[in-house]
């Protein structure tokens, strides 16, 4: 069970609606639903009873939300402790990311120039947007590095505003097809662009904890396509198994522009959607009050200049 979707049953208990938690947590209905049922299935719990009023506690929910409850306040009382422990620390580097090769580099790039260094302290969690937002607001990490599409701006600026937390948009991009060099679509023609509807009986792997991944609905002239929907679905953890399994299948998934030696190191290869009017934005968080580290300015950077030379070899920016 992911420890992390706890606040999600929390906060539905507490609202007694599915709706109005959704709007709470800045998630949205379907995705809030679908993380409680499987923590119904994980648990083999009934923990709601649904009406047309909303959702009630069950006995068995009851019970869990008190262990949940015990977790969520000893998950703040250790938030609170590496905050004050980590406070001392002049040359830190703490970032929270949703999972993409291009935020990781930079931040294996600032690494790799302090490793002579007598000391440091840095810290990589790759995590689901809402985690991102959640590490950021809560000092697990002093910046995030996320995604999202142009449609939610306007809910995500009013979370911003209200967790104290800046954001600096780095760049937007239309999302691209990363599959197989050798894939059928490849070998039939179409390296220079993929419609979403060709893909429909391919396998489309996913990370298993980004229910909110705004990569997963793709908007294209013939309409709004979720790929959560999708017949076949693989789910998984970790990039390099990711790639891995898209190096030696048929399957696909949804990227941007391929990260370095994608290609050479994978024989992965990322091609345009045909007609997609999706557009991906790209950024950065961190706390009205953080006072950030020189490697935590080093790190931004890096994370400007990859972008924005992203955005240079992108025809469709």
């Amino acid at each position: 069970m992911d420890a992390n979707n706890l606040k999600y049953f929390i906060a539905v208990a507490r609202c007694g609606s599915i709706n109005r938690a959704a709007k709470a947590m800045y998630i949205s209905q379907p995705q809030l639903s679908h993380i409680i049922k499987n923590i119904e299935y994980e648990t083999g719990l009934t923990l709601f009873r649904r009406s047309r009023q909303g959702v009630l506690l069950t006995a068995e929910g009851k019970k869990f939300l008190e262990h949940c409850s015990v977790i969520e306040q000893e998950m703040d009382n250790l938030r609170h402790f590496v905050n004050r422990a980590s406070q001392s620390a002049d040359r830190r580097l703490f970032v929270s990311m949703t999972r993409f090769s291009h935020t990781s580099e930079c931040f294996q790039t600032v690494c790799r120039s302090h490793q002579d260094d007598p000391s440091f302290n840095c810290k990589l969690n790759e995590t689901s947007f809402i985690g991102v937002i959640d590490d950021v607001a809560s000092c697990i990490s002093d910046i995030g590095v996320l995604h999202f599409s142009s449609e939610n701006q306007g809910i995500l600026t009013q979370s911003f505003s209200e967790k104290k937390l800046n954001f600096q948009l780095l760049a937007s991009f239309r999302p691209q097809i990363c599959l197989s060099e050798n894939h059928p679509l490849i070998a039939a023609g179409h390296r220079d662009g993929i419609s979403i509807e060709m893909l429909k009986d391919y396998g489309f792997i996913r990370y298993v904890d980004q229910y909110d991944d705004f990569l997963y609905r793709i908007h294209s002239d013939n309409g709004v396509m979720n790929l959560n929907e999708s017949a076949k679905i693989i789910y998984l953890t970790d990039r390099q198994g990711q790639m891995r399994l898209l190096s030696s299948t048929d399957f696909f998934t949804i990227g941007i522009s391929a990260f370095n030696n994608q290609d050479a190191l994978y024989g992965v290869i990322s091609v345009p959607i045909q007609n997609c009017s999706e557009r991906l934005r790209f950024g950065y968080i961190f706390r009205q009050d953080t006072t950030l580290t020189h490697m935590e300015e080093e790190f931004i950077c890096a994370l400007k200049e990859r972008y924005a030379a992203l955005k240079e070899q992108d025809p469709s920016c």
